[in-house]
């Protein structure tokens, strides 16, 4: 039985390579979006632990949370701009930690530095 070997992509139409580019593109979306899903599932659950381990919320709380966390994320995620995220969470900041600001130093010594979209867009990094 013969097998029907794929033709080497160098001897493919431009046609056939921009389908495989396209294809390529949108299985790499899909993959970072997963992860992202993933990502996001994890950081929602450790914040439930951390929020009934330390504070005490209950099932009650933590049910409040999580849709004030949908109703956030659905707010930002309607914010294209990026720029606009940064300066939305940046005020909210500035509104919760009042006094003493938001204590950025103590997670870039826990995190490393976040490079802000300025930063990355001027080259400081």
């Amino acid at each position: 039985m013969k097998v029907k070997a794929p033709r080497a992509y160098l001897s493919l139409s431009q046609k056939e390579k921009d389908k495989i580019s396209e294809y390529v593109v949108e299985m790499a979306k899909e993959q970072i979006e997963k992860d992202g899903r993933i990502m996001l599932d994890l950081y929602i659950k450790m914040v439930c632990v951390v929020l009934h381990d330390a504070f005490g919320f209950g099932e009650k709380r933590l049910t409040m949370f999580l849709g004030n966390h949908k109703r956030l994320f659905h707010r930002q995620h309607k914010m294209v701009k990026e720029d606009t995220q940064i300066e939305y969470l940046n005020r909210r900041m500035a509104e919760i930690f009042k006094k003493n600001g938001f204590p950025q130093k103590f997670f870039d010594e826990m995190l490393g530095k976040v490079v802000t979209a300025e930063e990355d867009s001027d080259g400081k990094m």
